[in-house]
């Protein structure tokens, strides 16, 4: 085959160039993302009970709908969270599982439980998660001037800037190609008082049922109806809408023979709704603009589109600041160009290390022209298979760079040492590629072999390291075949030109070739080893149990740890405030941040964001957004954060977790080490506040972690005497609306001013709890027809008692518990061990990240296993042996153990990535020991003594060997010097196979012939 190549080096040529050409095309139009695009395993479930308690709805929704959805196909774990009014049921599925069946499935599964459920609830929103919805950044708008002073012109400007946020510049940016949506929170809403003059309505006689219903009556459109005249028809609508404040002013109502007009019976004004959330961004209030990308759009572009539109509004209301935190597009063009420029430097230190050992320019140019047009083409089965450029395959091209020029290196070095003996150029190409065919396709094999079983782990790591197995695979596979067809081409072409006189350098790295120094190096290696056999054979058999004890000794994680400059904080005060307060508090702890100089921004309470999927904030919580200039900054920060809080509000829960992003959303890194869960025995019995706060001491003392604990929410119950009000002829939805008007809850019926809508309320004026029960009078009905009717004060007919209860009822698929969170947990058994002695009273289970990082390891255990079986029956075809196969694979021990004792001396742990590293290293080092063995039966073959066989093959496969080691290590150098996300993830990984290769080359060029020695040295 390779001579009828080499007679048609144009048609060769030409095809090659036309696939370079497609894949140089393609690269352009293959999309950037920071990861994989993977189907995030999660449904979200929002259930919604207006005015139901936590309690009543846990038991009588959120419980039955929960049962209902354990049924699913493919569930892996099922989280409620309910809260008053409203609950979150969280549905986790292996990754790999259809998302879209699983979609219709609890569609299906609610429907069936909605039979079940009291009539009033509203079905359950039912939402798919998607790495799209997440914002690729925060576009804060705050004004310049200091609107933080109670002031009306500070309160009507933010009221204004609020309003042309919404229908002005949440508009523009929607519009832009590259956007998909803009989410909003942190908007000022307006509303339409009514605040009853309960003197003059006393006067008139009028009660605010009557008040309600002349709202009602005046605010209703009947429809519409179509009438003919001659040859035209006319749409005739009949309206009495509301559509402004005059409007509401104006209506009439007749009572006792006279007619009033609300104006003159109540004060009505447009005014702020009343807060239960708000957004910061540098201590000021903000109106916070969530932008999400288009799926399919280039994130780039939508950068530069965003910005020239901010820049128009900047400079058109100069009073508006815009800031953007959170940016996504910061981290991916950060990673993604680090990521770019360690392959150019690797592919830059490979041509380096080929002009080194071959000793001149032509040779390297033929290798590094190869690798160039394998590159280029592995792209266009990128395009093809509709894979994007992302830190992972990225990082797999990387990885693949310095075995893919092993293919090129070997080929070239068996050419120029056929053409070393005397055969012509041709003839040297034909044979020189022709006898490496096989070696290197079983190189080839055994290093996918490795890749293969990794797609099929369960969890995170099987779905995302598809790709890196893709980028291997292709870019392997595509390296093979430009080795043996084009290469042996390029090299006839390059070395028919006329010589041209070498340098002074090259002439220096010809004659220390010459005067076999790499010759003389490898056989002084191999003496020292034969003349120690003993101690090397002893060396081999230790590395067994050594690397069995450094797998226990090593600290496991699931992922490498990754150093941030953002921090999410999340805050429960644990305490009944209001969101004056939170923000007062909130305020102190920016201030901790000020003094290192952190950008920060806050939510505060409830927020109006429609794509939120987590827990709801209530007024008493916040989460606050932290960004230092060095990710040095962050553990002081947080550890300052914590111990104020501790200090000064020692019942606050507070926890801290990276920003949502999409390698977040993916590996969960912010998830707790153990959660504790305690099941109660007694299911009549509410758990006591004070109990539960004991544990917690008791489990910290016990443990010495603070665990995350839980929140009680302080309420006031007001029950309503049904005798008094039957005793005093009162209506019980009087009172209730009463109460509601007193304490500014009573929502009538909506103003609907053309494109905006404001809801109308009945209110009452600012008053405690205690003066609202005084002071508000309610009318009683006349017994007899007649009698004026009398009032009494609302505080007889109802009693108020205190009570306290789980502020967030958590449950799992074993029923209700209480959670307690442990992080930074170094021995996982030891702190289980400690919560089963001091929590004797509870049924515990545990969950947490370390039972999955657990199966994680196990399963990498069994893969590597899967591996070796793969190569050894690829090595057993390859060798027509079964033995030879384990003198191959008898290196991997010594590889692994080596990897591991660096891993642990530099301070890293045994994650999923420099497990990868590991695993992959296996598939790669072994490709020496075969091209060594091979070698060494062809030479047995021609009749040669075992002993000369050795010396002569490793002669002969020298060069290439430390050639294709040096230039794998060298492809993976630069990660080690890079410090954005994408080589922290692959810095384990780099350290891993860079350690083992080292020592493993090593092993392939002295310890294999040992052992190939000692087994066929009576065949000698």
């Amino acid at each position: 085959m390779i001579k009828f190549l080499l007679q048609r080096p144009i048609a060769v040529l030409m095809a090659f160039t036309a696939f370079f050409i497609i894949g140089l095309v393609t690269y352009f139009t293959i999309p950037i993302s920071l990861l994989p695009d993977i189907a995030i395993p999660e449904i979200t479930v929002q259930v919604a009970g207006q005015n139901t308690s936590a309690r009543e709805l846990e038991n009588t929704v959120v419980k039955p709908i929960r049962q209902q959805l354990m049924q699913v196909a493919g569930l892996k774990d099922v989280h409620s969270e309910t809260r008053d009014g409203a609950s979150i049921i969280r549905l986790n599925f292996e990754f790999g599982t259809n998302t879209d069946l699983a979609f219709i499935e609890v569609n299906e599964k609610i429907d069936a439980a909605m039979n079940y459920l009291p009539k009033e609830i509203e079905r359950p929103r039912v939402i798919k998660a998607s790495a799209t919805d997440i914002p690729v950044f925060y576009l804060n708008l705050t004004l310049k001037t200091n609107e933080n002073e109670k002031s009306g012109i500070d309160e009507s400007a933010f009221l204004d800037l609020c309003q042309f946020a919404e229908t002005v510049i949440k508009r523009r940016i929607e519009q832009l190609p590259e956007v998909a949506m803009v989410d909003i929170t942190g908007i000022q809403k307006r509303q339409l008082q009514i605040v009853p003059d309960m003197k003059l309505m006393k006067i008139a006689d009028i009660t605010l049922d009557e008040l309600e219903s002349a709202l009602n009556s005046n605010n209703i459109e009947p429809g519409s109806m179509v009438v003919r005249d001659g040859y035209y028809e006319y749409n005739i609508k009949f309206s009495t809408l509301l559509r402004t404040p005059e409007d509401v002013q104006n209506i009439y109502i007749r009572k006792n023979g006279r007619i009033f007009q609300l104006k003159d019976l109540a004060n009505i004004a447009i005014v702020p709704e009343k807060e239960t959330g708000l957004s910061l961004a540098g201590n000021k209030r903000a109106v916070t603009l969530a932008v999400i990308k288009q799926s399919d759009e280039n994130m780039d572009n939508m950068k530069e589109a965003l910005k020239e539109v901010t820049d128009y509004f900047a400079s058109v209301y100069p009073d508006i600041e815009f800031s953007i935190t959170r940016n996504q597009t910061e981290l991916l063009d950060y990673t993604i160009s680090n990521l770019k420029q360690n392959l150019s430097l690797g592919f830059i230190f490979i041509c380096i290390v080929a002009i080194l050992f071959l000793g001149d320019v032509k040779s390297p140019a033929v290798i590094g022209l190869s690798i160039i047009v394998s590159l280029t083409i592995s792209f266009l089965f990128f395009y093809l298979c509709n894979m994007s450029l992302n830190i992972i395959s990225l990082s797999g091209l990387i990885l693949a760079l310095g075995m893919m020029i092993d293919s090129s290196i070997v080929v070239t070095e068996n050419i120029t040492q056929y053409r070393a003996k005397g055969d012509s150029l041709e003839e040297a190409c034909i044979k020189g590629t022709t006898e490496v065919i096989t070696p290197m396709l079983s190189s080839t094999f055994t290093t996918i072999a490795v890749f293969l079983p990794l797609v099929f782990m369960s969890g995170i790591a099987g779905a995302i390291f598809y790709d890196q197995a893709f980028a291997v695979t292709v870019g392997l596979m595509v390296s093979y075949f430009t080795g043996i067809m084009l290469l042996p081409i390029l090299y006839k072409l390059v070395y028919s030109i006329p010589e041209i006189k070498h340098s002074f350098i090259n002439l220096k790295i010809n004659n220390l070739v010459k005067e076999h120094t790499l010759d003389r190096f490898y056989d002084g290696g191999v003496d020292f080893i034969f003349d120690h056999k003993r101690s090397s054979l002893i060396f081999v058999i230790i590395t067994v149990p050594l690397c069995v004890v450094l797998f226990y000794v090593i600290p496991k994680s699931r992922m490498p740890e990754i150093d941030q400059n953002e921090l999410i904080v999340h805050l429960e005060w644990n305490e009944n405030i209001h969101i004056d307060e939170n923000r007062k508090r909130v305020s102190s702890i920016f201030a901790q941040a000020d003094k290192l100089g952190a950008e920060h921004t806050a939510y505060i309470g409830q927020q109006q964001f429609l794509l939120n999927r987590d827990r709801e904030l209530s007024v008493s919580e916040a989460e606050l957004y932290l960004k230092t200039l060095s990710t040095k900054d962050i553990a002081p920060l947080q550890s300052d954060i914590q111990q104020w809080i501790k200090q000064s509000y020692p019942n606050a829960v507070v926890s801290f977790a990276p920003p949502e992003t999409v390698f977040e959303k993916l590996f969960v890194t912010g998830e707790a080490d153990i959660v504790t869960e305690l099941y109660t025995r007694n299911k009549t019995e509410a758990p006591v506040a004070s109990t539960l706060f004991n544990l917690e001491k008791a489990l910290t003392a016990k443990t010495g972690i603070l665990p995350v604990g839980i929140a009680f929410d302080d309420q006031l119950n007001i029950s309503i005497d049904r005798q008094k009000l039957l005793l005093y002829n009162v209506d019980y939805n009087e009172v209730y609306k009463i109460l509601k008007t007193a304490f500014k809850e009573n929502e009538v019926t909506t103003l609907r001013s053309y494109q905006q809508y404001l809801p109308i309320t009945l209110a009452g004026n600012e008053q405690s709890i205690n003066q609202v029960l005084s002071n508000t009078l309610i009318r009683t009905s006349p017994a007899k027809s007649g009698e004026e009717p009398q009032y009494i004060p609302l505080q007889s007919l109802v009693h108020i008692t205190q009570g306290e209860d789980l502020k967030t009822i958590t449950a799992g698929k074993n029923g209700e518990y209480i959670p307690f969170s442990f992080y930074n947990v170094d021995d996982a058994e030891h702190l289980m061990g400690k919560v089963k002695e001091t929590v004797q009273n509870w049924d515990v289970d545990f969950s947490g990240s370390f039972f999955s990082n657990k199966q994680m390891l196990n399963e990498l255990v069994i893969i590597l296993f899967i591996s070796l079986l793969l190569m050894y029956f690829i090595l057993a075809a390859q060798f027509e042996s079964f033995l030879q196969p384990l003198i191959v694979l008898l290196e991997i021990p010594i590889d692994v153990a080596a990897a591991l004792l660096v891993l642990w001396l530099c301070g890293h742990s045994l994650n999923l990535m420099s497990a990868i590293g590991i695993v992959v290293t296996c598939g790669i080092v072994i490709n020496d020991s075969i091209l060594k063995l091979d070698a060494i039966n062809e030479l047995r073959k021609e009749g040669r003594p075992l002993m000369e066989s050795i010396h002569e093959a490793g002669r002969r496969r020298l060069r290439p060997i430390i050639m294709t080691s040096l230039t794998t290590i060298f492809g993976m150098v630069p990660l080690l010097f890079s410090f954005d996300m994408g080589s922290e993830l692959q810095k384990p990984l780099s350290i891993a196979m860079i350690s083992a290769m080292l020592l493993g080359t090593a092993v392939s060029l002295f310890v294999i012939p040992l052992i190939y020695w000692y087994i066929y040295r009576k065949h000698a």
